[in-house]
């Protein structure tokens, strides 16, 4: 009847010493916040039929910085050592492609009748 142990709360197998990176889940956050906020402006934008004005544009701009900071704080997260390399893969990811795709659509923007 006694012959099983009972397991000790906080007791259990660790078979490596890798974390999660903080910096990794910050710019995880960024690059969400990026498309979220960008995915609200192009409503916005929409709704108003492409002439929503200039603050709707600099707030893309500053979507576009977002997820250029978050590329930069994923690319340090992967640089650590001893981590779990899943955040900072997904941070890359998501803030690389969503920088690429504003600077073309910004391009495209500005010099799109030439192109």
């Amino acid at each position: 009847m006694g012959s099983r142990k009972k397991k000790h709360e906080g007791s259990s197998l660790h078979l490596t010493d890798k974390r999660h990176p903080f910096v990794g889940i910050v710019a995880v956050f960024f690059g969400v916040v990026s498309v979220v906020i960008f995915t609200a402006l192009c409503f916005v934008s929409s709704q108003s039929h492409g002439k929503a004005g200039m603050m709707i544009g600099f707030a893309g701009i500053i979507c576009f910085l977002i997820s250029l900071v978050g590329f930069g704080l994923s690319w340090y997260s992967l640089n650590q050592e001893n981590i779990r390399p899943l955040f900072p893969t997904i941070a890359a990811v998501i803030n690389g492609l969503s920088a690429v795709f504003y600077f073309l659509l910004y391009m495209l923007g500005m010099f799109g009748r030439e192109l």
